[in-house]
């Protein structure tokens, strides 16, 4: 029966059917064909039961933060200020994008919303200054992967309500990690920009214009510190802070900068919802799809198999960091933790792995499937600002994804690296 389904699947998935009907296409099949028989009411019930969920509620409010940020011009104000930081550096242009998309990542918690924010911004001044597109796209596409691993993250929402872990454990969890990556992704930009001869001319830090931009963004700036204090002192939910989130981006849009009109909010709650929509969709098809599986006793089959070949807790993270990659090539980040984290709880609980922690290996892991063939959602989006092709886009972006693998097993294997900030908070 799984054979089948996974066939069915894949076989969905490959003609280019939505990931989110495929998964409940494959999942009907399976109970139609099912030795017992299961009415089919039970996909209506499983679609309701598993997004009725108050945590859940954080990812509208999420995505409604970032649109409200984007139509406004709280999104320009941080890259300025990013500009002002680093923008002097050699390869300039890109150390402020992915500086951007780290300050950026602690507002939206999506790397689609990172992207073609700051995209739309810094891919044209790039092309101008004379960068390579394939490499402009590429920089900008890695950098949206931060948005999945700095607090607020939408995928660690979605792995803390189907773990059943601390969201507000997971978001301190991504502070350390989320930085090592963007800070290793400006050591990468440095060296491909000096290699290469962009932004050639010599310029030195100007801290007037760093207190200027300062200044200007500093209300943008607040919002990730707002969000992760309160959260960590315990004065709101990680939910209530999206609509915090939400309601901040509004009134700064609006009565501080003011360049947030009535007539954009229309647009803007469209656009959010339909975001949402297809995200809760995907969170619903996956959960079916997992419930199936769980129903197969595919959890502890597949716990029972792997810890006959080892017991090796650094060994069992490396055979998950595979499986992780590989699913992120082809899933969603929102199904691929729907349907695998009941998979691989118990078998990480069974050789004493911390489930916060699983989490955020999962998240990383997800994050480097955003920029890769075929289904990278950020490398379509790059694709279609710098006009591209597809080809040169892989190229170009292999370098990164090399690097973010490095990255990746620095976290797997030194796990006091993010752990060391969620217990000294007693988490």
């Amino acid at each position: 029966m799984l054979l089948l389904i996974a066939i069915v699947l894949f076989a969905l998935m490959l003609i280019g059917v939505p990931i989110a009907i495929s998964l409940s296409l494959a999942s009907i099949c399976a109970i139609v064909l099912s030795a017992v028989p299961v009415p089919l009411t039970v996909v209506a019930q499983r679609f309701f039961t598993s997004v009725d969920s108050f945590a859940l509620l954080a990812i509208p409010f999420f995505m409604l933060a970032g649109e409200l940020m984007m139509t406004g011009s709280m999104a320009k104000r941080i890259t300025n200020f990013a500009f002002a930081c680093v923008g002097w550096s050699v390869g300039g242009l890109a150390q402020v994008s992915t500086l951007a998309s780290m300050f950026f990542a602690g507002i939206s918690g999506s790397g689609a919303a990172d992207t073609a924010a700051i995209g739309k911004m810094m891919i044209p001044a790039m092309e101008k200054k004379g960068y390579d597109k394939a490499f402009a796209a590429s920089t900008i596409a890695t950098a949206g992967t931060i948005a999945v691993v700095i607090p607020p993250s939408i995928p660690m929402i979605v792995y803390g309500v189907t773990a059943g872990v601390s969201i507000g454990a997971l978001f301190t969890a991504g502070i350390m990690p989320g930085i090592l990556i963007g800070f290793s992704l400006m050591f990468l930009n440095y060296f491909i920009s000096k290699k290469k001869g962009y932004d050639k001319e010599k310029s030195t830090f100007q801290f007037p214009e760093f207190r200027k931009t300062l200044k200007e963004g500093i209300w943008a700036l607040l919002l990730p510190l707002i969000i992760i204090v309160g959260i960590r002192a315990g004065v709101f939910t990680p939910t209530e802070s999206a609509a915090i989130a939400a309601a901040y981006a509004l009134v700064v849009g609006m009565f501080v900068y003011k360049d947030l009109k009535l007539k954009h909010l229309p647009e803007i709650f469209q656009r959010a919802a339909v975001t949402t929509s297809m995200v809760i969709f995907i969170i619903a098809a996956a959960n079916l799809f997992g419930w199936i599986l769980t129903a197969d006793q595919i959890p502890q089959k597949l716990a029972d198999l792997i810890i006959r070949v080892t017991e090796n807790p650094y060994m069992i993270l490396l055979l998950i960091n595979i499986l992780l990659l590989i699913a992120g090539c082809f899933l969603n980040a929102s199904a691929a933790i729907t349907i695998l984290t009941p998979l691989l709880l118990p078998l990480t609980n069974a050789v004493g792995i911390d489930p916060v922690f699983l989490g955020l290996v999962i998240v990383v892991n997800l994050s480097i499937g955003l920029i890769t063939p075929p289904v990278g959602l950020d490398l379509f989006i790059v694709q279609g600002i710098a006009n591209v092709e597809f080809g040169r886009l892989v190229r170009a972006i292999f370098p990164f994804i090399l690097l973010l693998a490095v990255d990746l097993l620095i976290i797997t294997y030194f796990p006091d690296l993010s752990m060391w900030l969620p217990y000294m908070l007693g988490d």
